[in-house]
């Protein structure tokens, strides 16, 4: 198995990666919104129900997976706050074991 190697530094610009995605999803979750917006009212019939439909669930998709990334940045994020307090822990206790 491949070693994996990081640090807080690492994963704090990890979760800024996640939460850049993040903002350009909303970005064009926005701009779905308002071309839909913007058509609605020449949207008739079956196919104007339909397109409704597909927008709606354009939002429901988007919106979930916008979610998922606000929690993966958010779990990244807390990984590099405990990975920074454990390594201090470590050579806190280290440099007292040491005499430091």
């Amino acid at each position: 198995m491949a070693e994996m190697k990081t640090d807080a530094a690492a994963l704090a610009q990890e979760a800024g990666n996640f939460e850049r995605i993040s903002a350009d999803l909303k970005t064009q979750i926005d701009q779905v919104e308002s071309t839909a917006a913007s058509l609605q009212g020449q949207w008739q019939g079956a196919a104007g129900q339909a397109a409704q439909a597909a927008v709606v669930r354009f939002q429901e998709a988007a919106n979930k997976q916008k979610a998922e990334l606000d929690e993966i940045s958010t779990n990244i994020r807390q990984a590099g706050v405990q990975y920074q307090r454990a390594d201090e822990e470590q050579q806190q206790a280290l440099s007292s074991q040491m005499g430091f």
